[in-house]
């Protein structure tokens, strides 16, 4: 398996004109490193504005992408977070379903609640606020499809409002 420090490889798949299966795609995506080298890295595969997603779409390309889920849209994307590095609390407007590739991860919520993730585990995480802390010096590459979400609702009427973190 490739180092989480290196560029994954993607390959996508679509229609000829005549509904025959091909591969649109088979290419090495760029590492985004907009915190530095010390930080998080991303790389985006696919991002769709909307669900159900539209097969016959061409698989488009997202340099440089902090990922985000676009309202009533799905991305498929990896971060991978440095080595003794803490990613601030935030909250996203999605369901993320996550799987540790390799490392671990602390997952701690704004309760002060933790768990630690390790490679080949998994994470439902539903739009709450939280953090992510790697405490080892091994950098940790975690897999996420994130689906748009409707805002939590509180019983008071309270609307629980997206957190972003800025580049």
């Amino acid at each position: 398996m490739p180092s989480a420090d290196s560029n994954p490889r993607l390959i996508a798949t679509t229609h000829a004109a005549d509904g025959t299966s091909i591969f649109s795609a088979d290419r090495e995506i760029p590492l985004f490193r907009p915190f530095g080298p010390a930080g998080s890295s991303f790389a985006v595969f696919d991002r769709r504005g909307t669900v159900p997603v539209n097969n016959q779409e061409v698989v488009g390309e997202f340099p440089e992408t902090i990922p985000r889920c676009p309202p009533s849209g799905v991305i498929f994307c990896i971060t991978n977070i440095a080595g003794n590095f803490t990613v601030p609390m935030h909250r996203t407007l999605s369901m993320d379903y996550a799987v540790v590739l390799s490392g671990e991860i602390v997952l701690r919520l704004d309760n002060g609640d933790e768990r630690t993730v390790r490679a080949g585990e998994f994470i439902i995480q539903g739009g709450v606020n939280h953090q992510w802390i790697n405490r080892t010096n091994e950098t940790c590459r975690t897999m996420f499809v994130t689906v748009s979400s409707e805002k939590i609702k509180l019983a008071d009427g309270t609307e629980l409002e997206e957190t972003v973190l800025k580049r």
